[in-house]
């Protein structure tokens, strides 16, 4: 039977308010985004009743003959579900719509 990884996330929205003096809007803007000049402080809101659905954003199938150390507990050479992901060279399978939500 195949086996596959899958990851899977919810956007949870985080926000702060800001008070900033700026000579217009655009550079207010630009300000804010600027996390050295305000970085985020223990103020900042996790919004979890505006949270995105959950959603599937990357899945592959694993071979049938396993990656070298996949699941294995020898740390030298366990290849995670991230790496199988991203770095094992597995090419990434297409989401279905009903699956990926807006993203």
């Amino acid at each position: 039977m195949p086996r596959f990884v899958i990851e899977r996330q919810y956007l949870l929205p985080v926000y702060e308010q800001l008070l900033i003096e700026a000579p217009n809007l655009e550079a207010a803007c630009r300000e804010a985004l600027d996390e050295e000049a305000h970085p985020w402080s223990e103020n900042a809101e996790e919004d979890f009743d505006t949270a995105s659905p959950v959603v599937v954003t990357r899945a592959v199938e694993l071979p049938e003959r396993p990656l070298t150390g996949f699941g294995e507990n020898d740390d030298s050479n366990l290849i995670s579900p991230g790496n199988a992901l991203y770095s094992a060279g597995l090419d990434p399978l297409p989401i279905p719509a009903e699956f990926a939500g807006d993203t």
